[in-house]
């Protein structure tokens, strides 16, 4: 079985024990390095290639949110989840933003971490749903009008019917390999559908799709 090779990144020795103790527990989990701030997971994504990153949003030195952009950018192979809380909208945003593939809150259940990590890892995103509303309402507040504006610019007439039952599914954060199974297709015809998505939307990522969905009304 090939393992999935995972980063912790947090400036607090406790938590990086403990997400390690939770994770190792895992068969499919192989966590390869703790780092206690951007710069170092940074440097540590050089020498090595881990598959997942948590990390954690506040940190010294360099925080995460400037390391998940440099990371995504730099390693485009190894996906970050942001380690957050409730209260921390704004980075949330940020980090969605510079290429996060989903948060972590960090009171979740062991279980939900490990569900969370293997959705990512197999090509989904992960958004909880009362934090995403939190998110989208915070972005309407600062700018309603922007917001709506934006928001008209994405016609979604032009998507095919297929498309549309694609992009219903990675709104809700299923994988690549969930997809397939759920629309009885082949996970390279899934990619396909998501590669015309992002082309035909004029949307960067997997993440931001996702968001599009809880905006929409139409695909609900």
């Amino acid at each position: 079985m090939k393992k999935i090779k995972i980063l912790i990144v947090d400036d607090q020795p406790i938590v990086c024990e403990g997400l390690n103790t939770i994770l190792q527990l895992e068969k499919d989990f192989e966590v390869i390095g703790c780092c206690r701030n951007g710069r170092e997971a940074l440097d540590y994504c050089k020498q090595n290639s881990p598959d997942i990153v948590l990390m954690d949003a506040r940190m010294p030195v360099m925080n995460g949110i400037e390391a998940t952009e440099k990371i995504t950018r730099l390693f485009p192979h190894t996906d970050v989840l942001i380690l957050t809380t409730f209260n921390e909208d704004m980075l949330i945003i940020q980090g969605l933003q510079k290429g996060a593939k989903g948060f972590l809150l960090k009171d979740m259940q062991p279980e939900e971490l490990c569900k969370t990590i293997r959705v990512v890892h197999g090509g989904g995103v992960c958004l909880h749903p009362e934090v995403t509303q939190k998110i989208l309402a915070k972005i309407a507040d600062q700018d309603e009008k922007s917001a709506e504006d934006n928001l008209s610019d994405y016609d979604i007439s032009q998507l095919t019917n297929r498309e549309k039952e694609v992009l219903k599914l990675v709104g809700k954060g299923f994988s690549n390999a969930e997809i397939s199974s759920a629309l009885f297709i082949v996970e390279g015809t899934v990619k396909n559908h998501i590669s015309s998505l992002l082309a035909k939307l004029k949307i960067r990522d997997r993440t931001q799709l996702a968001l599009l969905t809880q905006r929409i009304h139409d695909l609900r």
